[in-house]
């Protein structure tokens, strides 16, 4: 009987210890990770590299190794026409190995360039296509923010006209698709496989209720 006795209270003083565990866990401050080492370990002519980078653990001390995707930041823009066609594009992209249904946009080193005059600028090299005007849907977003911290920013562009013909680039053939504004807005939410083609689409709703 003195045995059970003895058992059952190692057992409570167990459970107990669990409860405190847990109980602890769930209170602990999300704390931000100390980057203590850094270091490059592919590069390429775009601007994309690969790095190794050592993180300490706030909670415990230990060091971690994570692999980081880094590329300059782009905007993306959602092209909408006086008539409210929207002007996307289709063009093969590598890391998918598919010809990607999309939306214009592309990347620059925003300390020469501004993201709204990036989003101006590819809407016209790759549609051929002005906008009257060009709407910031911010915030932008991260691409991946365990792995990365690039971001893309989102832009609506209304009262687009066609003002010049598409000069085709041999490593970017791209090809123009106009869609009623409603359509795409259904291919967006069961067909459109790129991200920052999607999110941008549904944040600029707002400013196209009355197209819809």
């Amino acid at each position: 009987m003195k045995l059970e006795q003895e058992f059952d209270k190692f057992r409570f003083t167990i459970y107990n210890n669990r409860l405190a565990i847990l109980h602890l866990r769930r209170c602990q401050v999300i704390q931000l990770w100390q980057k203590i080492k850094e270091e490059t370990l592919i590069t390429d002519k775009y601007g994309k590299e690969v790095r190794r980078a050592i993180f300490k653990n706030p909670i415990n001390g230990q060091e971690e190794e994570y692999i980081l995707f880094v590329q300059r930041d782009w905007s993306t823009v959602l092209p909408v026409t006086r008539d409210g066609m929207v002007v996307t594009i289709f063009e093969y992209k590598q890391g998918c190995n598919k010809i990607v249904h999309n939306l214009p946009g592309g990347t620059a080193d925003f300390e020469k360039e501004l993201p709204e005059e990036v989003a101006k600028r590819e809407l016209l090299e790759e549609t051929g296509y002005q906008t009257e005007r060009l709407i910031f849907l911010g915030p932008p977003l991260w691409i991946s923010s365990r792995n990365s911290w690039t971001r893309f920013y989102p832009f609506l562009a209304i009262n687009c006209d066609k003002v010049k013909e598409v000069k085709q680039d041999e490593l970017e053939i791209i090809k123009t698709k106009l869609f009623p504004l409603k359509r795409w807005v259904e291919m967006a939410r069961t067909e459109i496989e790129e991200p920052s083609a999607v999110v941008t689409t549904f944040r600029a709703l707002p400013h196209l209720s009355q197209m819809l």
